[in-house]
């Protein structure tokens, strides 16, 4: 029920780590039309992907029978490879940092509201394609509200951190709401093999969650562990 809070919580974070900086930052130096161009950006990012997801889903509301089965599954797929390309391969190039980005900060006012609007526009459209696996399955006025709510949430934590009103490591936030999102990466992925093969492997279902999640959980925990075994933490 409250993974929609948790994906929009989880990107939320990854969006607004890029945005809220740079308006505090902007707004510290003056500089209000920079500031300006960050929102408008990331309005029309956020208008863009609002207009595509319901696309994909009014188009999806259409489809009955083996093509809506077909499309099930071959999204809970492609949606499982998501999590695993952008969680557990790309997590050595992310980096969580509360102040301003000075390769940001140096762009140009077309620069920020560029940068502003393609960041809120693939993460706001990864969520809709998270949020629409789910979405014949649960209330949608439950999901839509779940997920404002993970993403004012993801906003407010932020902001006050970026403020320095309060101490709080994100990168260990980032990284607890990453381990559940490997194990909803699991369940799609064995979900799409099950609406795909199912009628031929009964058991395919679980088959694909231990596929999945093993290997993944495996090389997320191993490289984090041996980056505190060889870290200064240990004595």
């Amino acid at each position: 029920m409250f993974a929609p809070f948790i994906i929009c919580l989880r990107e939320g974070i990854e969006i607004f780590l890029v945005i809220i900086p740079l308006v505090v930052y902007f707004n510290k130096n003056k500089l209000y039309g920079m500031t300006k161009s960050a929102l408008l950006g990331g309005a029309l990012g956020t208008f863009i992907a609002a207009i595509t997801g319901s696309i994909i889903f009014s188009q999806v509301a259409l489809l009955d029978g083996p093509a809506g089965e077909l499309f099930d599954g071959l999204l809970g797929i492609v949606l499982a490879g998501l999590v695993l390309y952008s969680v557990v391969l790309l997590r050595k190039n992310k980096s969580f940092n509360t102040t301003a980005n000075q390769q940001f900060v140096s762009l140009s006012q077309k620069g920020v509201f560029i940068l502003s609007a393609i960041t809120f526009f693939r993460e706001l459209l990864e969520v809709t394609l998270f949020i629409l696996t789910g979405a014949t399955t649960g209330n949608p006025m439950l999901i839509a509200g779940l997920s404002v709510l993970g993403l004012v949430s993801a906003a407010i934590i932020v902001y006050v951190v970026a403020r320095g009103f309060a101490r709080l490591n994100i990168s260990v936030l980032f990284y607890i709401l990453n381990l559940f999102l490997i194990g909803l990466g699991a369940y799609y992925f064995g979900d799409g093999l099950e609406v795909l093969f199912g009628k031929y492997v009964p058991e395919i279902f679980k088959m694909g969650i231990l596929v999945y999640a093993v290997p993944s959980y495996y090389l997320m925990i191993k490289n984090d562990l041996k980056k505190y075994i060889n870290s200064n933490m240990i004595k």
